[in-house]
C-alpha cells in the first residue's frame, strides 16, 4: 500500500504542476523524470485475438476498428512484460476507485489470469470509456438514474494515444485529456489519495453512546469509529491525541474542529468511507457540468453544503466568507448567473409569499408593527399608502392585495448592501443584521437567498479587482437612507452548487459535507455496495 500511496501523491504534485503551468510552457526536462518514449508496437493483435476475448460484440467491433487502424499493432504490449509506468497505468484504469466511477460501471475489468495482451485490451475499452466523460456525466439527474457508459470514437481514442509521443504519464494524460475544469483533476487525485489512505469499508456502527457526558463510554466510542475506518493506527490514544485526532477528523468532513462530539460529528463518525467515497463520485460528476465558458479571471463559488462563498481571482481565492442559506422549506437553488451590480443601501421589497403569509399575521396583532420594522405599504402602482385606515383583518394570505417594503436602515433585512446577478429565482447576496447567526454550524435560515457573514469585505475585493471609480464611495452610500447603485464594469459568473464532496483550497485534500437537503439519498441507491473492492 506505501508504494502505491507514494505513486499516487508523486502523480498528485505532478497533475498541480500542469495545471498551474499556462498551455504553452513546456517541461523542465529534469523534472520529468518518467518520461518515456513511445516505440512501434512489436506485438500484433487481430481480429481472431479480439473474437476469442469474452466481451461483448459492441466491444469486439470497436476494437477491430482501432486495431485495424494500426496495422493491427499493440499500443503498450511491446514484450513479455510491461514497463513500470504501463503497469502503473494499466492498474490505474483497471480499478474502479482509481478512476472515481461505480464499481462494475465500466466494462469489467482484467485479472492477472488474462494474457498481456487481453490486458491491454480490457484497459482500452475502459480507457475509452472513462475519455468519454469528459463530454457527459455518469448520472441523470433528472432522472435520478445512471446513464449507460459508452466510448469515445475510435478516431478519438487514436488522437488520445497520439497528441504527443513523450509521455511524462499515461495517467495524467489520462486525467487532462481535453479537461478544461482543473479543478475536477485536482479533487479526483484528493479522492485517489482518501481511498489509497482510508480505503472504502462500510462497516456498520455499534450503539451510538446514550449518555455523552460519559467521558470513558464517548472516548471508547470515538476510538473505535477513527479506527475501523482507518483514521487512525493505533486504538490505544490519550485523551489529548484523541482529541487531535478527532480535530483532523472534523476538518476533513467540513466540521467546526472544537475536539467535541456533538449530533454532527456523531453523524460523520458512524459514517462509512464508501459513503464518502459515493459523494466523492458524485461531486466529480456534477463538476462535469459545470460550463467552460465559465472558466474566467474572476468567479464567486457558493456551495451550499459547505456554507462557504469562494471569491476568485485568477484561479486564486482572495475572500472566503461563511454564509447562511435557505432553509428547509425554501432551499437554495443551484444556478449559474452573472454578477453585474452592487445596491447599497438597499429598500427590500419583501416577496409576496413572506408579506401575505409571515408579515400579514403580525400586523393583525400588533399595528404598530409597520412602524418598529420600518416596513412601508405600496398599492399596485407602488405608491406609498397611508395605513392607519386599513382593517388587517379583511385580508388574508390568498386575497392580501399589497406589496411591502423596508426602508433603507442597519436594522433592513438585507442589511446594508446587496449583489445582484439578476436569475429566474431571485437569488441574491445580501447583508444581514443577524450577525449571531453565522457563529451557527449550521445555516439554514434564509428564505433561498444568500447572507454573507463580511458583504463589504467582498464589496471591496470586486471593485479593487477593477479599480471601480466608486471603490471608496461605498462607505458613504451605507450611511444615506436611500439606495444607491454600482454598476460593475468587469462582470463575472457566479456559481450556486450542490456538492458534498469538494477540494480544500488550503491542503489539495478532499473534503466532505453533510447532504443538508437530503438530495442525493436516491443517487446513493444506484449505487453497488463495495465487497472488498479498492
Amino acid at each position: 500500500m506505501n508504494s502505491r500511496f507514494y505513486f499516487y501523491l508523486i502523480v498528485f504534485f505532478s497533475v498541480l504542476l500542469l495545471v498551474s503551468c499556462n498551455s504553452d510552457s513546456e517541461f523542465n526536462e529534469n523534472e520529468l523524470k518518467a518520461s518515456e518514449i513511445i516505440d512501434e508496437a512489436l506485438i500484433i493483435i487481430d481480429e481472431s485475438l479480439i473474437n476469442s476475448m469474452n466481451i461483448n460484440e459492441f466491444a469486439k467491433k470497436w476494437c477491430k476498428e482501432l486495431y485495424s487502424s494500426r496495422n493491427n499493432k499493440a499500443i503498450w504490449t511491446q514484450s513479455k512484460s510491461f514497463s513500470p509506468l504501463i503497469s502503473s497505468f494499466f492498474e490505474y484504469v483497471n480499478s474502479d476507485t482509481s478512476l472515481n466511477v461505480p464499481f462494475g460501471y465500466f466494462s469489467p475489468s482484467f485479472n492477472h489470469k488474462n494474457s498481456l495482451i487481453e490486458m491491454e485490451i480490457l484497459t482500452v475499452l475502459r480507457c475509452a470509456e472513462f475519455l468519454s466523460l469528459k463530454d457527459t456525466t455518469i448520472i441523470n439527474y433528472k432522472k435520478n438514474i445512471f446513464n449507460e457508459p459508452n466510448r469515445v470514437s475510435v478516431n478519438e481514442f487514436l488522437d488520445f494515444i497520439s497528441e504527443d509521443t513523450k509521455i511524462e504519464s499515461w495517467i495524467i494524460r489520462l486525467l487532462n485529456y481535453k479537461e478544461s475544469n482543473h479543478r475536477l483533476t485536482r479533487l479526483h487525485l484528493a479522492l485517489n489519495e482518501f481511498i489509497e489512505n482510508y480505503g472504502v469499508e462500510d462497516i456498520s456502527s455499534p450503539s451510538i453512546p446514550t449518555d455523552l457526558k460519559d467521558s470513558v463510554l464517548v472516548h471508547k466510542f470515538i476510538i473505535q469509529q477513527l479506527f475501523k475506518r482507518n483514521f487512525i493506527k493505533d486504538s490505544i490514544l490519550s485523551h489529548e491525541e484523541m482529541v487531535n485526532q478527532l480535530r483532523s477528523f472534523q476538518l476533513m468532513n467540513g466540521l467546526n474542529p472544537d475536539g467535541e462530539i456533538g449530533k454532527n460529528t456523531i453523524n460523520a463518525l458512524i459514517e462509512s468511507n464508501y459513503s464518502r467515497y459515493m459523494k466523492g463520485v458524485i461531486s466529480i460528476d456534477k463538476m462535469r457540468l459545470f460550463p467552460d465558458t465559465l472558466e474566467t479571471n474572476k468567479l464567486i463559488t457558493i456551495n451550499i453544503p459547505s456554507y462557504l462563498l469562494k471569491f476568485y481571482i485568477d484561479n486564486k481565492i482572495v475572500n472566503t466568507s461563511r454564509v447562511i442559506i435557505g432553509n428547509q422549506n425554501n432551499q437554495t437553488p443551484q444556478l449559474i448567473a452573472t454578477m453585474q451590480y452592487i445596491v447599497v443601501s438597499p429598500y427590500w421589497n419583501v416577496p409576496y409569499s413572506i408579506a401575505s403569509k409571515e408579515i400579514l399575521p403580525n400586523l393583525q396583532k400588533d399595528r404598530s408593527y409597520l412602524k418598529k420594522n420600518n416596513y412601508s405599504i405600496l398599492d399596485r402602482n407602488r405608491n406609498v399608502l397611508a395605513t392607519d385606515s386599513i382593517d388587517w383583518n379583511n385580508y388574508k394570505s390568498n386575497n392580501f392585495p399589497f406589496f411591502v417594503r423596508q426602508d433603507p436602515s442597519p436594522t433592513n433585512s438585507l442589511g446594508l448592501v446587496k449583489l445582484m446577478f439578476p436569475n429566474e429565482s431571485s437569488i441574491y447576496i445580501h447583508d444581514t443584521p443577524s450577525k449571531h447567526l453565522f457563529t451557527r454550524d449550521e445555516r439554514t435560515f434564509s428564505h433561498g437567498c444568500i447572507r454573507t457573514e463580511n458583504p463589504f469585505k467582498l464589496v471591496n475585493d470586486i471593485l479593487s479587482s477593477e479599480n471601480h471609480k466608486l471603490l471608496d464611495s461605498v462607505n458613504i452610500f451605507s450611511t444615506r437612507k436611500k439606495e444607491a447603485y454600482v454598476f460593475l464594469k468587469e462582470t463575472f459568473p457566479v456559481t450556486i452548487v450542490y456538492y458534498t464532496a469538494d477540494l480544500n483550497d488550503s491542503t489539495q485534500q478532499v473534503i466532505f459535507y453533510k447532504d443538508i437537503y437530503k438530495k442525493e439519498d436516491q443517487l446513493y441507491k444506484l449505487f453497488q455496495k463495495p465487497s472488498g473492492k479498492k
